[in-house]
């Protein structure tokens, strides 16, 4: 004997409503993903962007240590801009730096912005002398690096990159107060000896 059910119209399947309120909340969980995958990706090309600039300075400053750079055409430095880093080194080890292969210049990516902080404008050149001291412009040296903008700077979307005057670098979230530095009293840098230093006589 073949047994046979009857199914109320109402509970055969899934409503169309249901359907679409099961699309929409997809679609909105899938939104808030590549929201958020986007962000993560800002972050991250504003963080590497700091870091280069970082580096860059560095590297300079250890070029002209290296070199005891002492005339302006030998000074190694950044070039600054508002979309762009110029890193400027003895690279072909002539003694100066105002070779045209001297300058490696790395853009920044889209959306991602620095701005100078402390006084003045951009593009500006970040020089270093024999002692790795800054000398054009003197004094410290601070800029953020940021996210499209650096109107409203927090940890999240900026980077505070920060040279001293004796040319040390140092970098801190976008939200932090950028610190006050005064210049050292150091002796002028005339030639690469230092007459008043006497070194021990060394015993056999």
């Amino acid at each position: 004997m073949r047994r046979t059910f009857n199914i109320p119209r109402g509970e055969a399947g899934v409503s169309y409503v249901e359907l679409l309120v099961v699309i929409v909340v997809i679609a909105v969980v899938a939104s808030l993903a590549i929201f958020g995958r986007g962000n993560a990706n800002a972050q991250f090309q504003r963080q590497n962007a700091a870091t280069e600039l970082k580096v860059a300075f560095e590297r300079a400053r250890f070029d002209s240590v290296k070199r005891r750079a002492v005339e302006a055409n030998t000074y190694a430095g950044v070039l600054v801009a508002a979309n762009s880093i110029t890193l400027k080194t003895d690279t072909n080890g002539n003694g100066i730096t105002t070779d045209a292969a001297d300058s490696l210049t790395t853009n920044l990516p889209a959306g991602v912005v620095i701005e100078r902080i402390n006084g003045g404008t951009l593009p500006v050149t970040v020089n270093f002398n024999m002692r790795g001291e800054t000398i054009v412009p003197t004094g410290s040296v601070q800029f953020r690096v940021c996210n499209l903008s650096c109107a409203s700077p927090t940890a999240a979307n900026a980077n505070l990159v920060i040279v001293t005057p004796t040319g040390t670098v140092n970098m801190l979230p976008g939200d932090a107060e950028p610190p006050t530095f005064t210049n050292p009293n150091l002796p002028a840098v005339t030639t690469g000896i230092r007459t008043d230093v006497v070194l021990p006589t060394p015993t056999p």
